[in-house]
């Protein structure tokens, strides 16, 4: 079957339309793709521009920020030479530098050094200011092995550490503990031999002693005290076998009233009973030299018994001598060892030390106890022992004892004509001899 189709009189017109529209579409997608690639291109340029820029930028501020830094490192070298050159520090002055406490100190702090005292022109006199700074007392003896190990057997009473044994200590440590001023009336410190401190309260049942620090002068090497503008104290030194062969002749020439002389003590860890060599000797020569003597006795007694057994040795020991000075007991924690009484009670201590000075006190002779504020003040209970005078140690311009003492040690190293090597100097505020 033929159809036969005919196209309507548009047709043509329609065909040419639709091509110039076409050029048209064309024509704007050209000029769309060209309008895009120009932005791009623009987009790149300011990207790399912006790039470049920001890369320069941060250069620049890398350099400022390094110059700065540089300059805080001059500003903070200047000021740390300027803290260096204004220091008045040394290594003294720092804890890290000192070195551990193996032994005694012998940069003691010596009468007439500057430490409160005032030195008279005409004289020579030196006062002791009683309104003088205290020191801390850390007085001990030196104590001696067994003869067994080949070590002296007897501890002698001579070698004194300094008060001040350790370094100086800044005065604000103790600003937070208790003011100075207190151990006057209520409390005073004790400094221990491991090196703690302690403020002991000062008993008000125990007589205090009344002397006037003001009322000491210094010449070197003796102590005095006057009342009444006269010297009414005695001069003595503390002789063992420690100070070798003495000359007591030039002792009494140089000043020396009376000499306490050590006769023997107890081993510390064998509880043996061993004389001083030379006790006999020095007894002698010093009655020859015209001397007053009084003896001593370094008790390590865990008993009674023992106390009385070492009084009775002692005893026996000056039988025959004129010993018109004070027979003394002394007892002492030894240094750097352990002894047999460290494992005694205060009440312990008290009562051997009674038991002790009962004895001699039978026997016709003046008792006396040994020892350094540690010992007096926290070591045995001096209420129990206040019948008895005191010899106490404390190598100072001034003591600080606040109870009633009859002798000081204040000197423990010092040098005087008749003794070769330190003398252990003791001033005694009466006359035992009267």
């Amino acid at each position: 079957m033929v159809i036969n189709m005919k196209l309507h009189d548009d047709y043509y017109e329609e065909e040419h339309s639709s091509g110039s529209k076409m050029v048209y579409v064309y024509m704007a997608l050209i000029m769309s793709v060209v309008i895009l690639g120009v932005t791009a291109l623009v987009f790149w340029a300011n990207q790399s521009k912006s790039r470049s820029d920001g890369s320069g930028y941060a250069a620049a501020l890398a350099q400022k920020e390094a110059k700065a830094s540089e300059t805080n490192r001059q500003i903070e070298a200047n000021a740390s030479e300027n803290v260096i050159a204004e220091s008045k520090l040394t290594s003294d002055d720092l804890d890290i530098w000192s070195l551990p406490d193996t032994g005694r100190d012998k940069n003691k702090n010596q009468p007439n050094k500057n430490n409160g005292t005032v030195t008279n022109q005409t004289t020579g006199e030196t006062v002791i200011d009683g309104s003088a700074d205290k020191s801390d007392s850390t007085d001990k003896s030196q104590t001696a092995d067994e003869l067994s190990n080949g070590k002296t057997s007897v501890y002698d009473m001579t070698n004194k550490e300094d008060i001040n044994g350790d370094k100086k200590t800044d005065s604000n440590e103790e600003e937070n503990e208790k003011d100075d001023d207190e151990d006057d009336d209520k409390s005073i410190q004790v400094k221990h031999s491991d090196g703690t401190k302690e403020w002991v309260d000062i008993n008000k049942d125990i007589p205090k002693n009344k002397y006037d620090y003001s009322n000491l002068t210094y010449q070197k090497p003796f102590m005095n005290y006057k009342e009444d503008g006269k010297v009414v104290s005695k001069c003595g030194v503390d002789i063992s076998a420690n100070q070798g062969d003495v000359d007591f002749g030039k002792l009494k020439n140089a000043g020396c009233d009376f000499v306490m002389i050590k006769v023997g003590a107890r081993g510390y860890s064998s509880g043996n009973i061993v004389m001083d060599m030379n006790y006999q000797d020095n007894l002698k020569a010093a009655k020859k030299a015209g001397l007053d003597i009084g003896v001593y006795f370094c008790s390590q007694a865990v008993s009674k018994a023992e106390a009385r057994e070492e009084a009775d040795e002692l005893l026996d020991a000056i039988s025959g001598y004129s010993v018109k000075y004070p027979v003394v007991f002394a007892m002492e924690i030894v240094d750097n060892d352990m002894a047999r009484i460290e494992s005694l009670e205060m009440t312990d201590r008290t009562q051997i030390a009674r038991a002790f000075m009962d004895r001699i006190e039978d026997a016709g002779y003046k008792p006396m106890i040994y020892g350094d504020k540690e010992w007096l003040l926290t070591m045995v209970d001096m209420e129990e022992l206040q019948d008895y005078d005191v010899w106490f140690a404390q190598d100072s311009d001034k003591p600080e004892y606040p109870y009633e003492f009859g002798m000081w040690q204040y000197d423990s190293d010092a040098s005087i004509k008749g003794i070769s090597g330190d003398a252990a100097m003791i001033m005694s505020f009466k006359d035992y001899a009267k």
